[in-house]
């Protein structure tokens, strides 16, 4: 007599270990006006509109609404900015949207302005991007 698997319910199942999902690296920078980011995979990307407004450094990102805000300091404060109010799904959307610059004349971000974010895969629970006040 053969014994057949039980089934369990979905619900009952525990969600992946938080190491099963590791965060992804990206880097943005901030040079001649926009916005770069860049992959693992050296891609890089143009994400949208960053320069010193006269209220201070202002950035609006490309995308789905509208995604922008002010009064920064420096670009590396808005850099930073922006990597508290990106989410991985909005990131890895334009990854896959956008072609890659070094298709064209690459622009050289070696010396510019740059942070380093680690977005989590998991946050689908959240809005995609979500500018904040």
């Amino acid at each position: 007599m053969t014994s057949r698997p039980s089934r369990t319910d979905a619900t009952d199942v525990a969600p992946p270990p938080a190491e099963s999902h590791p965060a992804h690296t990206f880097t943005l920078y901030a040079s001649g006006g926009r916005v770069y980011a860049s992959n693992v995979r050296d891609k890089l990307i143009d994400l949208g509109a960053l320069a010193p407004q006269a209220q201070g450094w202002a950035y609006q990102l490309d995308g789905d609404g509208r995604v922008e805000a002010e009064g920064f300091d420096d670009a590396r404060q808005a850099l930073a900015h922006i990597a508290a109010s990106i989410t991985f799904l909005y990131l890895d959307g334009q990854f896959t949207a956008l072609q890659d610059l070094g298709d064209r004349a690459r622009p050289d971000v070696r010396g510019a302005p740059q942070i380093q974010v680690a977005l989590d895969p998991r946050g689908q629970a959240r809005p995609a991007i979500g500018a904040a006040a």
